[in-house]
């Protein structure tokens, strides 16, 4: 536990140094501010830009579209953004060779990847957090968000799809050991995800749903026992996916 715990210490010193944390407080608290400050200015902005004389009746913006907006940008923008800053968690040791002087010391390679995991987890809770507090507030102060339903939840839908993301960034980042190989690894698993979304019954149980259900989720179209599938598979195939890194990486030759 102390080399477990020394190890995730020396994780988190690294990610300081290497400005991740500052870049995630800023950039999902701007993701966070930018939200009820899109639905708010969006009315204006279009008033501003129509042709004169033409006139368009559009209506006054609510907590909802703030909403929207927080569960379109996290997964467009923020989710995005925050692969690739974690898109190099093994690959640059690997490169340089200092996990090899780490792990010929007695170092477990189990370690190695519980915590480099365990430390985006962390970050991505801090992100989504984040982003989700400034949102909720700043919202609270222009509308009355009593109408709308399982934010929270929703919430937490975006949250684990992106736990799943992390675990197969991992993955092709061990399994590569390249900066590319976990960015192309996760681009390649979304693009699947699609692909089988085309057809109706995977609805089901893909992922894919997490991200797609969140508007029907607020407005109360949706309840959380509709998506308890595709949640518990995301859940459990991120589980899936860190423990097959484990077991590639145990194996893996230095």
């Amino acid at each position: 536990m102390n080399q477990w715990l020394g190890f995730l210490k020396k994780e988190w010193l690294e990610s300081v140094k290497t400005y991740k944390l500052l870049l995630v407080l800023v950039i999902f608290s701007i993701l966070g501010i930018l939200n009820p400050f899109t639905a708010k200015i969006t009315p204006v902005l279009f008033e501003q830009f129509m042709p004169e004389g033409a006139f368009v009746n559009l209506p006054e913006p609510t907590a909802l579209d703030s909403w929207l907006q927080f569960y379109k940008n996290i997964p467009q923008m923020g989710l995005i953004v925050f692969i690739l800053l974690f898109s190099t968690m093994m690959s640059k040791e690997l490169e340089k060779g200092t996990l090899v002087i780490l792990l010929t010391k007695g170092l477990r390679r189990s370690t190695v990847i519980t915590a480099k995991f365990f430390m985006a987890l962390c970050y991505w809770t801090l992100a989504i957090t984040l982003s989700f507090t400034i949102t909720y507030a700043y919202t609270a102060y222009y509308w009355d968000q009593s109408q709308l339903q399982h934010l929270l939840f929703a919430a937490s839908c975006l949250y684990v799809f992106g736990i799943l993301l992390l675990a197969v960034t991992l993955w092709g980042n061990t399994l590569f050991a390249t900066s590319y190989g976990g960015t192309l690894s996760t681009l390649l698993v979304v693009i699947a995800l699609f692909i089988v979304a085309i057809f109706p019954q995977a609805a089901n149980w893909n992922p894919l749903e997490l991200l797609t259900s969140t508007t029907q989720l607020v407005t109360g179209e949706l309840t959380p026992s509709d998506v308890w599938i595709p949640y518990t598979i995301t859940l459990f195939s991120a589980i899936l996916v860190v423990l097959l890194t484990m077991s590639h990486f145990k194996r893996k030759l230095l």
